[in-house]
């Protein structure tokens, strides 16, 4: 009960209600609730998960002294102690606690135990047989590496022992990409105690919040839209006692004897771009398009509705409790976060905010709107830093009532040294980007010009959407079928998010090697070919490689034609390309020099296309594109461009503006 009344404590609701108790069972190592939890591989720390997410949190105002028993508590706990005096006993032990839960039958870990699969009749009769010896001693499942470019430490290979209870052994087979994350992508093969191999899978070991996120989101959103030939979760992800580290597996395709999936990048690679452009149409989009891409439904937003959280946090705030008076009270969803002007030093209280994220290593947390799956929940997130041991103070979800701190930074600051680390021969404050002989169009700064992007009102569609689609994501698996894996960032959301993230992955890691070198002038040379492609669509055929590369470009821009809401008008989608180009910038990890310089020059040409006048797009194929480009270079040159950017300053940002 003491447990109990923490779990309520933690959730801010100072009752005890038969959740709380529950979740203090599982949390009795070796105990008679864990060893029947994990009896039907349940890993007794996603029941909590699970449990948590059902319940609201509640707030600092306690209306009662102590902590009261709701009146379904009462009658578990009446049950019990008739359990416990059937056996002769004056107090109920755990397992009558357990008992009266599963046989009360219509409780809050009754109901979550039915939505993960859990067989409710098996549990009753194990927990009613449970012994001590029952649970013999876990013997270590042995892991062995066959590719010596894997390393793993002491956590990951907990996880994946964890994973394989009863298994004679894991082979770890190879190590796919993980993208732009810090997530560890394995093809694993289980042998059985006698030897026989099992169906190998592909494991995802990442942060726990991340495997619960993801498990959660194939759930809502995906596991009744996969087509028959993808890949899919395999029961409920592991969660080790005392570990940051979760893991999550997904089936793995392939033809007997073949190595299996390879990622889109490897495949293009090894097949050409041609071959990739024809999976990403009748593979990919035209399997998955009729229940993702394609369900059309009308959706009108603000762009900072989807995305604002693609940008770097809005604030960096260092706590400083005793700094006097604050200048600003921030709340989630403010105009602030895209509109407001912050100085360095400047005192700011933020209030209501949700704890999204840990940054130990400067002492730190991600405060956001709210948790869910809704992109605009993560608009205007901040960075918190000075906080010791903040994973003892919050937990991801706690509702920070206030903090007071100091700005360290703000979003510009760090854009402008993203763009800083790229070197670049030109000056990043200037409002539009000086363009090399040949090149007739001038482009604006995207450092200067996206908050007027994040005004803008859109009309487009709303779809599933994977939320992170890049090369990594997408397998090639037999016959050359396109299956998904990660699913963290599943929701629904705008149409088009999906086809910029794929374009900007395929730029940064396929198209960007076939540049001759990273300098500017290289990148501007691929900068003209792709505004050739966004003006008719096509491409001319020629021996370079680079332009032989663009053919998968061509394939997005197919696929994003069949997914414009209005098909003359092609802004919708360069506003989305503009913002998931900018996002580059902070990969200096995974993305080369040449890569990050070609998607920030991709922003601008993007941020320019989507100023075409009237409704107009240069790359609809309707349009003359001689006479467009009469009209660009008109709108684009001389004084023209800088009245058109200064014009949209001046309009109230709930009206929208020309960007």
């Amino acid at each position: 009960m003491a447990l109990a009344r923490k779990e309520s404590a933690n959730a801010r609701h100072y009752y005890v209600g038969v959740e709380h108790l529950f979740m203090a069972l599982t949390r009795l190592e070796g105990g008679v609730t864990v060893g029947v939890l994990e009896e039907q591989g349940l890993a007794p720390r996603f029941v909590r998960y699970m449990l948590r997410q059902e319940l609201s949190q509640g707030d600092d105002r306690r209306f009662w002294p102590g902590y009261r028993e709701t009146p379904r508590l009462q009658t578990v706990l009446k049950l019990a102690h008739r359990l416990a005096q059937e056996r002769g006993e004056a107090e109920p032990s755990e397992r009558d606690l357990l008992l009266a839960i599963l046989r009360e039958g219509d409780s809050l870990p009754v109901r979550v135990l039915i939505a993960m699969e859990a067989d409710l009749d098996r549990l009753e009769v194990v927990a009613a047989n449970w012994s001590a010896d029952q649970r013999t001693p876990s013997v270590p499942v042995p892991v062995y590496i066959q590719d010596p470019g894997v390393m793993l430490n002491a956590e990951e290979l907990e996880v994946i022992r964890q994973m394989f209870p009863g298994h004679g052994r894991v082979v770890i087979d190879r190590q796919l990409h993980g993208g732009y994350s810090s997530a560890r992508v394995l093809v694993a093969t289980p042998y059985q105690p006698d030897g026989r191999a099992m169906a190998a899978v592909v494991v995802k070991l990442a942060e726990r919040q991340a495997i619960l996120y993801e498990k959660m989101r194939f759930d809502s959103f995906v596991r009744d839209t996969l087509p028959p030939t993808t890949a899919r979760v395999v029961g409920n992800p592991t969660l080790v006692e005392k570990s940051t580290l979760g893991g999550l597996k997904y089936t793995f395709i392939r033809e007997p004897g073949a190595p299996g999936p390879i990622d889109l990048a490897d495949y293009g690679r090894d097949q050409g771009p041609e071959a990739m452009a024809e999976l990403l149409r009748n593979s990919l989009f035209r399997v998955f398009g009729e229940t993702w891409w394609l369900q059309h439904q009308r959706y009108q937003f603000g762009v900072w509705q989807e995305y604002e959280l693609l940008l770097p946090p809005a604030l960096v705030i260092e706590v400083a409790p005793e700094a006097g008076t604050p200048r600003r009270r921030l709340t989630p969803l403010g105009q602030w976060s895209r509109r407001g002007h912050f100085e360095r030093g400047e005192v700011v209280a933020l209030e209501g905010f949700t704890v999204e994220d840990f940054y130990p290593d400067r002492q730190g947390v991600q405060l956001i709107a709210g948790s869910g799956a809704d992109a605009q929940l993560r608009a205007g997130k901040v960075e918190v830093r000075g906080i010791p041991n903040a994973m003892r103070v919050y937990h991801r979800g706690s509702v920070v009532e206030q903090i007071i701190g100091r700005v360290l930074y703000t979003r510009d600051d760090l854009l402008f040294q993203q763009v800083a680390d790229l070197d670049p021969d030109f000056d990043p404050g200037q409002e539009r980007l000086p363009a090399p002989a040949g090149f007739d169009y001038a482009l604006p700064n995207p450092l200067r010009r996206y908050p007027n992007l994040l005004q803008r009102q859109i009309t487009g569609s709303l779809s599933t959407i994977h939320g992170d689609l890049h090369v990594h994501n997408i397998l090639v698996g037999p016959g050359g079928n396109a299956w998904l894996i990660d699913f963290a960032q599943t929701r629904e959301g705008h149409t088009l998010f999906d086809w910029a993230v794929l374009e900007v992955s395929l730029l940064s890691e396929y198209i960007a090697p076939h540049l001759r070198s990273a300098h500017w002038a290289d990148v501007w040379a691929a900068i003209t070919l792709l505004l050739e492609i966004s003006q008719t669509r096509r491409l001319r055929q020629t021996a370079d490689s680079l332009s032989h590369a663009l053919t998968a470009i061509v394939a997005v821009r197919d696929i994003v034609a069949d997914c414009l809401a209005n098909a003359d008008d092609w802004r919708e989608y360069y506003v989305a390309l503009a913002l998931c180009a900018l996002r580059g910038m902070r990969w200096a990890k995974t993305v080369s020099l040449a890569g990050r310089r070609l998607l920030f020059l991709t922003s601008a040409l993007a941020m320019a296309l989507a100023m075409g006048r009237d409704g107009v797009s240069a790359s609809s194929p309707d349009v003359d594109t001689t006479d467009f480009n009469i009209g660009v270079t008109d709108l684009f040159s001389s004084q023209r461009m800088q009245d058109a950017l200064d014009a949209s300053d001046d309009l109230n940002p709930d009206e929208g503006n020309p960007l």
